[in-house]
């Protein structure tokens, strides 16, 4: 056993003291030996996870990043992510690196807010934990909270496991809770997230797929979306699942499906979803986007979404208020399940079964108008205006089944039940 004390790490110091943090790093990497954080507060900047590396927190261990951006190391990768701005520094980081187990009940605190849009370095600010192009990573129990962007980002890993930790990140904008991009065989299993941005994200910068990806039994509060995949989509996603799971007070959608960078999706279930105050509920679309996001990644044509299935879905579904970005009304819209290919590419077969949703109906007027198509535009679930139905709304779209559909609007609303187009 190796512990930071051994190397002349100083509980509750204002130091910020990464260089004998990251030696003892080394060291347990190097000797195979399990890594102690003890309980006490240590202020680090970037710290890099080696292979064969085991970092166990004592309850009461905490890891706060530090207030100077210059402790973030820029050696790494950085990108620019779908709105615009420059990621990639992090507090915890590692890059084509294998057997990582981080685990026990102490706290990574990223002090997120100390970046805030008045700080002259905001569009850079660091996530909190990225770990890409490495295998065989394990993370469970540990509370991760306030990063200052993104919080948990995994990209062109295999063989990850994330079990029972807790996430709680509403300091900043982007606080995603967890990003999977481009992973194949990943498993977030027993996870609590509050997140200001969306919760749970399935993306593909690259042009590599995202495969064998379960999210299961999560508690998930947010103020975007609580499950995602996109919009980040050059790559394909297959074979995903996300179960046995309660949302709510979500404010941006419950689930959203919307690869519109060319990515094609081919193998998705989601079941056993219970909603409590939860916009949209569903939202799944396709569009020509068509985004690059790195060098000889790019994607040409739209892709194809088929093979969905969505059953045992219950709860309580509210509009959502929605907020203004660049000047714009973003998110404001009545609660529905809305589905939409497009004509060039219809969405193949999607089958809902036992879905008993409460929505918020009260549409009183109503002039059909025609439905825009997604197009080129960020794929939002406002961005159709409000639905000819109040239920189910569903175009350009081969193979659509549904069986037990018990929606019910608790306000009166001319709008049909179900609208296919």
């Amino acid at each position: 056993m190796i512990t930071l004390k051994d190397f002349g790490v100083l509980n509750a110091s204002s130091e910020c003291q990464t260089k004998r943090i990251q030696q003892a790093i080394d060291a347990a990497s190097s000797s195979g030996e399990e890594l102690v954080i003890e309980k006490g507060v240590y202020i680090t900047g970037t710290l890099f996870l080696r292979s064969n590396l085991t970092i166990r927190f004592e309850k009461g261990a905490y890891f706060l990043g530090s207030e100077n951006f210059a402790d973030y190391s820029d050696n790494v990768d950085l990108f620019t992510d779908a709105v615009d701005h420059q990621r990639g520094r992090s507090l915890i980081y590692a890059d084509s690196e294998e057997n990582i187990s981080i685990y026990g009940e102490g706290v990574i605190d990223g002090r997120g807010e100390i970046f805030s849009s008045s700080h002259p370095n905001h569009l850079e600010r660091p996530f909190l934990v990225r770990i890409m192009n490495s295998s065989n990573i394990s993370i469970s129990d540990v509370t991760l909270k306030k990063s200052a962007a993104w919080t948990l980002h995994l990209l062109n890993c295999e063989n990850i496991s994330v079990k029972d930790i807790s996430i709680h990140s509403r300091v900043n904008g982007n606080n995603d809770g967890i990003d999977i991009g481009s992973c194949r065989g990943c498993n977030i299993d027993g996870c609590s997230i509050d997140t200001g941005d969306d919760a749970i994200c399935l993306k593909s910068t690259f042009d590599m797929p995202c495969r064998d990806i379960s999210v299961t039994n999560c508690t998930i509060t947010t103020n975007w979306a609580a499950f995602k995949i996109g919009t980040e989509s050059v790559g394909d996603f297959e074979n995903i699942s996300f179960e046995n799971s309660y949302i709510y007070d979500c404010n941006g959608c419950a689930i959203k499906i919307c690869p519109v960078d060319g990515a094609n999706l081919d193998g998705l279930t989601i079941k056993n979803i219970r909603l409590l105050n939860s916009t949209g509920p569903i939202f799944i679309a396709g569009g020509d986007r068509l985004r690059t996001y790195h060098k000889d990644n790019t994607r040409t044509t739209q892709g194809v979404i088929k093979n969905i299935l969505i059953e045992n879905i219950s709860g309580i579904c509210i509009d959502a208020v929605g907020s203004t970005y660049k000047g714009e009304d973003w998110g404001n819209a009545k609660s529905a399940i809305c589905i939409s290919g497009t004509e060039e590419n219809h969405i193949d077969g999607i089958t809902l079964k036992n879905i008993c949703v409460s929505m918020q109906g009260g549409v009183t007027e109503y002039v059909r108008h025609n439905i825009p198509p997604m197009g080129k535009r960020y794929p939002e679930f406002h961005n159709f205006g409000i639905l000819p139905a109040w239920g189910v709304y569903v175009r350009n779209t081969d193979n659509f089944t549904y069986e037990n559909l018990c929606l019910e609007k608790r306000g009166d609303d001319i709008r049909p039940y179900i609208v296919t187009e």
